[in-house]
């Protein structure tokens, strides 16, 4: 008896699925407060950059905007954010482009999904992105 309930915690623990974590995206140095952040999450190279897995849209407060994702499960991910300025739902990219980052460029440059693609562990992690004007120090 004891050998059948060892073997059915075994089995259990093999179809356990694996532990989500938490994905926390900080955008600083916010000049505008008009206009939501809109933070979009892919979840792989295929959708990257058209089609992101998980979006959310966050209003600033203090020049701060803060999304968090729960539950995602332990993979690779890129993370896109932009200040949308005018509210009209769509990234500017012509004059008077909106603010934009990539999760590991620095802000304003695009790249490939090698570049920005980042591994989300059980653990939390942390992004944080400055729009704040550059300062020479």
């Amino acid at each position: 008896m004891v050998c059948g309930i060892s073997a059915g915690l075994w089995a259990m623990a093999i179809v356990m699925p694996a532990r989500a974590s938490q994905l926390v995206v900080e955008v600083t140095g916010l000049v505008d407060a008009e206009g939501p952040v809109v933070v979009e999450v892919y979840g792989s190279r295929v959708g990257f950059p058209r089609q992101p897995s998980y979006t959310q849209s966050v209003n600033a407060s203090g020049g701060v905007a803060r999304a968090e994702f729960l539950d995602l499960g332990p993979s690779d991910y890129a993370v896109h954010v932009w200040h949308d300025e005018n509210g009209n739902g769509r990234q500017d990219r012509r004059f008077g482009a909106e603010p934009f980052g990539y999760s590991n460029l620095p802000v304003g440059e695009r790249g490939d999904w090698d570049e920005v693609r980042i591994s989300l562990g059980v653990d939390p992690l942390n992004l944080r992105f400055d729009f704040g004007p550059l300062r020479d120090d």
